[in-house]
């Protein structure tokens, strides 16, 4: 219900401003051509009309053609102890799908597609599967379960997930794929003679907007790993990676942010999603530590992106120094 109720209001202003626009510029235009107001005046008003039409036709772009565009990033993220073997793999990081109104089958099937064309050796989800409402959680499922990786498909729940109620997502992602979800566990890879431990936290569903955050499984995962074996952890929320930096994860994938959905053409880290995380998207570093935040697949909230799109991550693991 809040997702819907957010597609109408943001639809609503964006006809809003194209109505202010069009006074500002009529009202500006009769006042020139009756002489009631100063030239300057009137070019004050149409100036106002001009950069009213200039945000909302941003607006209305992020709503058609920006909302449409997705691009896989390709990256080289280190990992310390990788293998020759580990980086060779290919990896595909997919995250915040928001199933629901905004996203049904049809679209997510176009996403599942193009996952699968990458041939990825594995394929991991942080989160946000699905979008408050769990009615679209087996429509939903059927589609992510066609999605392949060589080594498994990997997955952890999003803040988003829990909403959506987490029995209705763990039973669907149960019955109806292969997806091997990690809730505060780890598994072992084996990979051509290597072997990669693969991370995964539950997200509460409570502090979404938590800049650093403590996870007392993290501390249990810490020390069941054995100390040799590279990690690779996937955690929804950027907000961990300062304490799973301290604990010894190496490398950390994250989403949540959607990387604000709407950012500066030239200042892509100034962006909405600031208010809740100073990681927002791309890649940082916490002394041995390496967070990698994903733009995601979905929305949220404003159905838009501007100068921000849709992201599918192409990652390849390289060696750093134990």
């Amino acid at each position: 219900m809040l997702s819907r109720t957010w597609i109408l209001g943001s639809i609503a202003a964006l006809f809003t401003g194209v109505l202010l626009a069009t006074v500002f510029v009529v009202v500006g235009g009769a006042g020139a051509l009756l002489g009631g107001e100063s030239g300057v005046d009137a070019a004050l008003v149409w100036l106002g009309g001009a950069v009213v039409a200039l945000g909302f036709g941003s607006v209305a772009w992020g709503a058609s053609v920006g909302n449409y565009r997705v691009r896989v990033d390709s990256v080289s993220l280190p990992l310390r102890g990788a293998s020759a073997s580990l980086e060779a793999l290919r990896i595909v990081q997919a995250t915040d799908f928001h199933i629901g109104p905004l996203l049904r089958a049809e679209r997510l099937r176009g996403f599942v597609k193009r996952i699968n064309q990458l041939e990825p050796d594995l394929v991991v989800l942080t989160g946000d599967l699905f979008d408050f409402d769990p009615a679209y959680v087996e429509e939903g499922c059927r589609e992510l379960g066609k999605l392949q990786g060589r080594l498994g498909v990997y997955a952890v729940l999003g803040n988003h997930d829990v909403y959506t109620g987490v029995d209705a997502v763990v039973e669907g992602l149960r019955s109806l794929t292969s997806i091997r979800l990690l809730r505060d566990e780890w598994e072992r890879i084996d990979v051509d003679g290597a072997a990669l431990a693969i991370v995964g936290i539950d997200d509460t569903g409570q502090g979404w907007t938590e800049r650093e955050a403590e996870s007392s499984a993290l501390e249990r995962l810490a020390r069941e790993i054995p100390d040799d074996l590279p990690r690779l952890l996937l955690a929804h929320r950027p907000s961990y990676f300062t304490h799973a930096s301290q604990l010894g994860f190496p490398l950390v994938l994250s989403g949540h942010t959607h990387g604000g959905q709407v950012a500066l053409p030239f200042a892509h880290h100034l962006n909405p999603s600031r208010m809740i995380s100073d990681r927002t998207r791309g890649i940082f570093r916490n002394g041995a530590g390496t967070l990698y935040v994903s733009r995601g697949l979905g929305m949220a909230g404003l159905p838009l992106r501007i100068n921000c799109p849709r992201e599918i991550t192409l990652i390849q693991l390289v060696a750093e120094p134990s």
